[in-house]
């Protein structure tokens, strides 16, 4: 369970005890996501930045042709941050970090610089039909994924998430209508 900082210790302890085997929790992660998300999402989320530059970064991963680099982007790195993105707003300054980090990758590095950029990412992002490589727009891909989100509520009122979101976010007004505070995911 968690308490606000407004809790004394002896409240706490009382809570606890009364609960038996209930645990007081302090700021973990749950399936790879943080329980509590504060109102900074950049120091939340900067996991996410941190465990793509890991995994591309690797030295077994240095010596990958190009269509090893775009299996690698696109089976590891673009799909690690899909179960964030589902549930929350990604801010655009981090899309655009991540998103950097893709296109440096992708066109590499020579003495600890990185190569010329032939091209820019929003060309290789296109689908492959229309000329690019069919890499993900962070962006875009986030907004669709809550997009999704929004219309399982709609589609599902019955569900116990979409009561309880309905309950706390927009119970007076239709939710394209609420006023939706920043902190929120």
């Amino acid at each position: 369970m968690f308490f606000s900082k407004n809790v004394s210790q002896q409240k706490k302890e009382e809570v606890s005890q009364s609960l038996g085997t209930i645990q007081v929790a302090t700021q973990v992660k749950y399936l790879g996501l943080p329980m509590v998300i504060t109102r900074s999402k950049e120091q939340v989320f900067g996991y996410m930045n941190d465990s793509i530059r890991n995994r591309m970064n690797s030295s077994k991963n240095k010596l990958l042709s190009q269509g090893g680099k775009e299996v690698l982007l696109k089976a590891i790195s673009m799909v690690m941050p899909v179960y964030t993105m589902s549930g929350n707003k990604l801010s655009n300054k981090l899309c655009k970090e991540v998103t950097s980090m893709f296109a440096n990758y992708w066109w590499g590095e020579a003495e600890g610089k990185n190569k010329m950029h032939w091209c820019s990412w929003w060309k290789l992002a296109k689908e492959k039909r229309v000329g690019g490589l069919g890499f993900k727009d962070l962006q875009n891909f986030n907004k669709v994924l809550l997009a999704k989100q929004v219309w399982r509520l709609i589609s599902k009122p019955n569900l116990l998430v979409s009561k309880v979101l309905k309950a706390k976010h927009f119970y007076r007004d239709s939710i394209f209508k609420c006023k939706i505070p920043k902190n929120v995911s």
